[in-house]
């Protein structure tokens, strides 16, 4: 229909703010075919036809220049009742984000340009106006969950830990490494974040989970654990030496960061034996807290692991957690009094090898 045809609802119950309308214009240039599919609902009255449903988008088209926009015409004969039945409807939300499924498996997209307004606390965020894909923490109400949050925002500054290596890989701090395990354990993403008993948290998952965290590491923070497994990031021996360096500087990095608002670490020695080396960067001399997957088919692996601990731990029977394996890797620990935890999202899958 051509849009000189068509007029806004008077008193529309629905408002928008320029910035809104802004994204909407993007998001319509950007994808015109939805459009097509959800154009607007009019209704003809006196020589006209007027937008029921889909104000902002035909606002948005008005506003583009555009000339023509798909429409649902309503029969004339339709009561006034059931007029404005369709309006409060059309502009109603019902249901709300998963932020769990968001963060693990939609975090990459530009889901505040899309439209998306999402409060990562739970729920929607009304009239959420943020920089990037969580909302802002001055935005937030004051007190409870919300004020601890804008703390972690605090600490959460472009900085330069201290470094006692050329490649200015972070120091850890000691006295914030991990002791024993503390129970549940669980590996991030597996469960809803939402949940607050989870007392240590490991990133043997998807390395695109962690570039969640990476983006908005305070998601962590705000699950209320107590220690993590430093984020697991996949280096081969194929990987480059730069690129693998840059990976354990931001692991390191954000492991500081955790140390800093509060959480112990245990170091990752999960990483390809050509960068066995450079994982030691930044982990200080008595350090006692390790983690490691370990793999049926190469044990050789996890000893050469369990050596790395002792020699920066100092101690014969280092503090080292091993997830996953099988019968194999179970019994290796066993043997070397090491911690062996089942890996937690394979049993789900049914399996029990590692």
């Amino acid at each position: 229909m051509n849009t000189g045809q068509i007029d806004g609802l008077p008193a529309n119950p629905r408002q928008w703010s320029k910035d809104e309308m802004d994204r909407l214009k993007k998001s319509i240039s950007e994808t015109p075919e939805l459009l097509e599919a959800r154009g607007a609902i009019v209704y003809p009255y006196d020589g006209e036809y007027i937008v029921l449903g889909g104000n902002m988008r035909f606002s948005a088209v008005k506003s583009l220049g555009w000339k023509e926009m798909p429409c649902i015409i309503l029969p004339e004969d339709m009561p006034v009742e059931k007029l404005k039945e369709i309006v409060i409807k059309d502009n109603g939300s019902f249901g709300e984000w998963d932020t769990d499924a968001l963060a693990n498996m939609w975090d990459d997209l530009p889901l505040w340009d899309w439209g998306a307004d999402i409060n990562w606390n739970g729920g929607d965020s009304i009239g959420n106006s943020g920089d990037g894909n969580h909302k802002k923490p001055e935005e937030e109400s004051d007190g409870g969950d919300e004020s601890l949050m804008s703390c972690f925002y605090d600490k959460l500054i472009d900085c330069i830990y201290e470094s006692g290596n050329d490649m200015e890989i972070p120091n850890l701090r000691i006295e914030k490494s991990a002791g024993k395990l503390e129970l549940p354990f669980a590996p991030w993403g597996a469960d809803s974040r939402l949940r607050k008993d989870v007392a240590t948290y490991h990133f043997y998952v998807e390395d695109y989970r962690f570039e969640a965290i990476w983006k908005d590491p305070v998601k962590v923070l705000s699950s209320g654990v107590r220690a993590v497994v430093e984020p697991n990031l996949s280096l081969f021996d194929t990987t480059p030496v730069a690129f693998g360096l840059f990976q354990i500087y931001r692991k390191r990095w954000i492991s500081r960061y955790f140390q800093e608002c509060g959480i112990n670490i245990y170091v990752d020695l999960n990483v390809a034996q050509k960068f066995y080396g450079y994982n030691r960067l930044g982990v200080p001399d008595g350090w006692d807290a390790f983690a490691t997957r370990g793999y049926a088919d190469r044990l050789e692996y996890l000893k050469m692991e369990h050596n790395i601990a002792r020699e920066i731990s100092g101690k014969d029977i280092p503090n080292l957690i091993v997830y996953g394996g099988g019968d194999k890797v179970r019994e290796y620990c066993v043997a070397n009094s090491l911690v062996y935890v089942e890996q937690f999202m394979q049993n789900k899958k049914g399996g029990n090898n590692g």
